[in-house]
Parts: structure tokens; C-alpha cells; sequence
């Protein structure tokens, strides 16, 4: 009985500060930062195919250091 009180409570305190902020307009988090579609939105540039190539090649054992200029 006492744990769902406290639980209560502690609820009640949540949604009373998320009322307060929303009033004043100083959310901490927008929806906009958590679209569904953010992962597939395309945010990284689609030209990092060769300097992906270049860290895969340099982290093998025994690669050599002017690997990127015999590759280009």
C-alpha cells in the first residue's frame, strides 16, 4: 500500500513538471528529435564509400602506410 502511494506520488510529480515546462516553453527534448524516419533519413553523406574502403584496409595487420595513394 505504501509502495503504490510513493509510486503515485512520484507519477504525479512527473506529469506536474512536464505541465509546468510545456507551459513555459522550456522543453528539454522536441518530437522532432525523435521522428520515426530518422534513421533511414539519409544524414550521412553517400560519397564515404573509398574512405571506408581506405580505414577497413589500414586496419588489417601488415597494411602498408601509403595504402591511399596506390589506392586513388
Amino acid at each position: 500500500m505504501t509502495a503504490s502511494i510513493v509510486v503515485l506520488v512520484l507519477l504525479a510529480l512527473v506529469v506536474a513538471l512536464l505541465v509546468q515546462s510545456h507551459r513555459s516553453g522550456r522543453r528539454r527534448f522536441g518530437l522532432h528529435q525523435f521522428r520515426a524516419a530518422a534513421p533511414f533519413a539519409g544524414v550521412l553523406p553517400a560519397d564515404r564509400d573509398s574512405e571506408r574502403l581506405v580505414a577497413e584496409l589500414r586496419a588489417m595487420p601488415g597494411s602498408r602506410a601509403d595504402l591511399p595513394v596506390r589506392i586513388r
